[in-house]
This record gives structure tokens, C-alpha cells and sequence, in this order.
């Protein structure tokens, strides 16, 4: 089990103490170890990461726990080195939490384990991820608005996010993530269900926890809510730019994951560069423009007109996303 942390020392003990609350821990089927992976933090998630997890293994004492600090910052660095260096060798599977979430039900991950191991098509099973502001009595328009939008977000086939997924070991070991990288879940999904871009993607790889859900924090604010889509989109455009990179490589019959070692010790920012040499439109801007309103149509017919201000909404921000990340990519403008 790896927590990635980036400066999240005022979430960092919450998350922990909610994972304590998993059934998974009562299981004497399962041995479990906890890597905390701090990475190039500036303040005091290290120190209140260690403190966390003692209490937790106080609780469960046959868990080993460890918090594994790295100097240099970056989630991609992060989980190259929990995946590949600190996870333990003969681990069956792998689960990724963000260090600033929480719980739905005490069988959450205990779901999640399950309904992997009784998959054997599928190699990553996730939950249902849902906005913390979903829990509130009263909330804003604005929040309404967030929530509906979110709830689009789940339509379709399932989706990885990065603040919580679990993958069979040996599919995560076969790649490696490209440093700079700025959207994971969308590369590590690609990756997974392609086995490196050596096939096409198998929608049966990936599966749905039922009734496990966890909450991370929503992005209410303008100004927030503006720079984190801003990154979502020069994240994802940079995924699709690598995803051509690799295919080319297997077509060439080099080993990407070879290449993408080679490249991140040659030039930490080699992936800017493929941004900068790029000159079209943006990789999945008008895909991204227009997803609010082709989402409506995986809703019945009675809660399309429920959603609609949702979506013409989110549209319209949309819009104004994609002009700033046009800017953004000609000018490599990616360090986030």
C-alpha cells in the first residue's frame, strides 16, 4: 500500500486515521505494508506521517508500516519508486491512495481487494470517487453544480483515480511513469489495459468495487477550480502526446519502458519537450469541450433535463480552459 504526499501535513494524519477504520486490517488472509512516500515536501508530512502510522500500528499490529522520504518532488518520481523500489518484492497487488482522502464505509478497500481477486480478466479494480462537498446539508449553488458535474464524471465505463486504485503487482511493474508527468491515472489506465501499447485496450480490465466509495476534497473556488482543470487538460494532452511516442516505439519494436527509464535519467523534463515540438491543436481539447454535453447521453432520458444547466456550464468554463491551455503547451509551459 503506497500514500503519495506532497506537502499534506494537514491531511495526512486524517487519512491515516481513516484507514485504520478498514476492515481489510481484521482479514487474516492478507499481509499488508503501508510505504508513505513524502516527495520534496517542505513542511512536516514525514513527521506527522510516522506519527500517524504508529498509531495505526499500535491498532494493527502485524501490519508493517514505513515512511519512505524522497528529496525530489514530482507524484511520477513518487510512485516509480514505491512501485518499483519500496513495495515489497512479493507483493500480489498494489494500492495507490492520495494523502488527502477518505473513507466511505469500513469495506471499501476490503471491496476493492475482493472484487479484483474475482476478476481474473481484470489486473486494476477502483471505487466510486466522490466529492467531499457531497456530504454537506447545505450546499451552495455552486457546490450543487460541482456535485452534478461530478456525478457525470462516473457515467460510462469505470475510470482510474489517482487518489485510490489496486492493481495486480506484476501488470504495475511492467511500465514505468515519464517524469513530468502531469495526469498518472490517465497514463497508468492506458497502460494497464494495453500492456504497454502492445494491444488494443481491454475494457474487461478494469472493475468497479460495488458499494465502496471514497471522498476527496472538491475544488470549489473560481480561481482553484480554473488552475486545477488547467492542469487536468495540459495533463491529459501530454498523455496523449506520450501515447503516440510509445506506439511509435512499439512499432519500431523498442522497448517503451526501456526508453522512458533512459529518458527520465537523461533529462528530467524530456516530456516538455515533446509539448514544445508540438504545434497542432491541443491533443483532446475539443474532446474536452464538448464531454459535459456527450455525457448527458449515458443519463436516462428523465435526468438529462436535470443536468443540462450542469452541463452547458461546465461547457462554456470548459472553453475558457482550452484557450489557456493552447497557450500553455506551445510555450511548455508545464511545470506544475
Amino acid at each position: 500500500m503506497g500514500i503519495l504526499a506532497y506537502n499534506e501535513e494537514r491531511t495526512i494524519g486524517s487519512t491515516i486515521s481513516s484507514l485504520a477504520e478498514q476492515s481489510v486490517f481484521e482479514n487474516p488472509n492478507h499481509t499488508i505494508s503501508i510505504h508513505v512516500v513524502p516527495n520534496g515536501c517542505r513542511d512536516a508530512t514525514a513527521l506527522l506521517a510516522r506519527e500517524a502510522l504508529e498509531s495505526l500500528k499500535k491498532r494493527h499490529p502485524s501490519v508493517q508500516v514505513e515512511v519512505n522520504e524522497l528529496t525530489e518532488g514530482g507524484k511520477a518520481n513518487a510512485w516509480n519508486h514505491f512501485v518499483h523500489e519500496f513495495s515489497p518484492a512479493d507483493a500480489e497487488g498494489l494500492l495507490l491512495l492520495d494523502a488527502d482522502i477518505h473513507f466511505g464505509e469500513p469495506e471499501c478497500l476490503e471491496r476493492v481487494v475482493k472484487t479484483l481477486m474475482e476478476s481474473p480478466a481484470a489486473v486494476v479494480a477502483v471505487d466510486l470517487p466522490l466529492k467531499d462537498i457531497a456530504l454537506k446539508q447545505n450546499p451552495s449553488l455552486c457546490e450543487r453544480l460541482s456535485v452534478n458535474a461530478s456525478h457525470l464524471q462516473t457515467t460510462g465505463t469505470p475510470k482510474i483515480a489517482g487518489s485510490l486504485y489496486f492493481a495486480r503487482a506484476d501488470a504495475l511493474r511492467s511500465f514505468w511513469m515519464p517524469l513530468g508527468l502531469l495526469v498518472e491515472d490517465g497514463f497508468v489506465k492506458a497502460m494497464l489495459l494495453t500492456d504497454s501499447f502492445r494491444h488494443p485496450e481491454r475494457a474487461e480490465g478494469i472493475v468497479r468495487a460495488p458499494e465502496a466509495t471514497h471522498y476527496f476534497k472538491a475544488v470549489t473556488g473560481l480561481k482553484d477550480w480554473f488552475s486545477h482543470e488547467r492542469r487536468l487538460l495540459n495533463g491529459t494532452a501530454l498523455n496523449i502526446l506520450l501515447f503516440s511516442y510509445i506506439q511509435q516505439l512499439v512499432r519500431d519494436g523498442e522497448d517503451p519502458n526501456w526508453v522512458i527509464q533512459e529518458n527520465n535519467k537523461r533529462d528530467p523534463f524530456w516530456v516538455v519537450g515533446l509539448a514544445k515540438a508540438y504545434r497542432a491543436t491541443l491533443p483532446g481539447g475539443l474532446e474536452f469541450m464538448g464531454e459535459p454535453l456527450r455525457r448527458l447521453t449515458h443519463l436516462p432520458t428523465r435526468k438529462r433535463f436535470a443536468f443540462l444547466p450542469s452541463a452547458l456550464l461546465r461547457t462554456g468554463l470548459n472553453i475558457a480552459v482550452f484557450l489557456a491551455c493552447q497557450s500553455d503547451f506551445k510555450l511548455g509551459r508545464l511545470d506544475w
